[in-house]
């Protein structure tokens, strides 16, 4: 098959929508099939050199909570049809929901049985709306989606708002090999100390500051511990001053982590901690925890919940920091408890592997082929 990948983000993040569809392209191109990504223009092509078909530029709107460029102007219909005429493609398969300067145009003007994964969840209100009042404007474009994925219960829930349809829930696919194969750990961590790694963007709802205000209280009783906090973002400074402040010995802040390193720092953990408070329509860093084989814990948002619901004693409550310093506390502290949750950690990670995942989009792409 020849397959269109399309969203209307910059190629160049590896935020969560990118991730899903260049998993999944690897995923089709070791299985034998053809993929194109068709986005907004971007500057980086890495892997997938001579399969980008890029549109227009991009711009960054008030109230877009992945904080990821979208697409904007695209030079119009004349140039999408020549792309479809030419690639002749089986499926389009597009991120959702999209907007109307690029993917709905997509979806309109191509021939071939269409395909949409809902990768959404937000308690963002500016977004809610907008989502909905877009949705009158594309409901032609939505007409057209054959197959309605969604990535987890609660983006399924927000998606039969926004989007009506038939929805079947196809978790997002993690490459668990990378991360399962016996890692390096990171030198300077490797002396002994109990690490606990946070990784993601530092904004507020990504819950750094709870995590800080815990790691706090664990000091007391574990001397021996560090808190790595590998990610940037707009609430640094404010989360450095946190620290200065509280005068917390052990918290090191690594700055922004690329793809390429990422699978070192979660060897060099003993737990991971991730307490995100909302907005998570999923949770790929904790697939990404697991796979490593390290204890998982999270705060009780529905995507975090979600991932987590076979080993729910992982889940903390939300914001409450002195739940979180206790399981913290036990996990480092107990370390018969800590490889019996690991073992169940890498079960429950096998799961949202790419060949279990892939798999399943396979099954709806071929169907739609034969009723084509």
């Amino acid at each position: 098959m020849k397959i269109g990948l399309v969203f209307d983000t910059t190629f160049d993040s590896d935020a969560g929508v990118q991730q899903y569809f260049k998993g999944l392209a690897k995923y089709l191109l070791v299985h034998g099939h053809d993929i194109r990504f068709l986005v907004p223009k971007s500057s980086r092509e890495g892997e997938f050199k001579g399969k980008i078909i890029q549109f227009g530029s991009s711009i960054n709107p008030v109230g877009n909570v992945t904080s990821v460029p979208i697409s904007f102007f695209v030079g119009g219909r004349k140039r999408i049809k020549e792309v479809l005429r030419k690639e002749r493609f089986d499926i389009i398969h597009i991120g959702a929901p999209f907007s109307p300067f690029l993917g709905a145009k997509i979806v309109e003007l191509c021939n071939c049985p269409v395909v949409s994964t809902y990768l959404v969840h937000t308690k963002n209100s500016i977004y809610k709306l907008g989502a909905k009042i877009l949705g009158v404007f594309l409901l032609k474009a939505y007409r057209k989606i054959d197959a309605h994925l969604a990535i987890s219960e609660v983006s399924k829930a927000e998606a039969c708002v926004v989007i009506p349809g038939d929805y079947n829930v196809i978790p997002i696919g993690v490459d668990t090999a990378k991360y399962s194969s016996k890692a390096k750990p990171i030198k300077k961590f490797s002396d002994g100390k109990s690490n606990i790694l946070f990784l993601g963007r530092l904004e507020e709802r990504k819950g750094c500051e709870y995590l800080i205000r815990a790691f706090n209280k664990v000091r007391s009783k574990v001397r021996n511990s560090r808190l790595i906090i590998a990610g940037d973002g707009p609430l640094r400074k404010q989360l450095e001053a946190l620290v200065k402040k509280l005068k917390l010995e052990g918290v090191v802040f690594e700055g922004y982590i690329d793809e390429k390193l990422k699978h070192r720092y979660y060897a060099s953990a003993d737990l991971c901690v991730f307490p995100a408070i909302h907005g998570e329509s999923f949770g790929v860093v904790l697939i990404e925890a697991m796979a490593s084989g390290k204890v998982t814990l999270a705060f009780a948002n529905e995507g975090y919940k979600f991932v987590l619901r076979n080993i729910s004693q992982l889940i903390v409550p939300n914001r409450n920091t002195g739940e979180l310093a206790k399981r913290i506390e036990e996990f480092l502290l107990d370390k018969k408890l800590r490889r019996k949750y690991e073992a169940k950690c890498l079960r429950e990670a096998k799961k949202y592997g790419w060949e279990a995942v892939g798999l399943e989009i396979l099954k709806i792409y071929e169907d739609l082929l034969v009723r084509a």
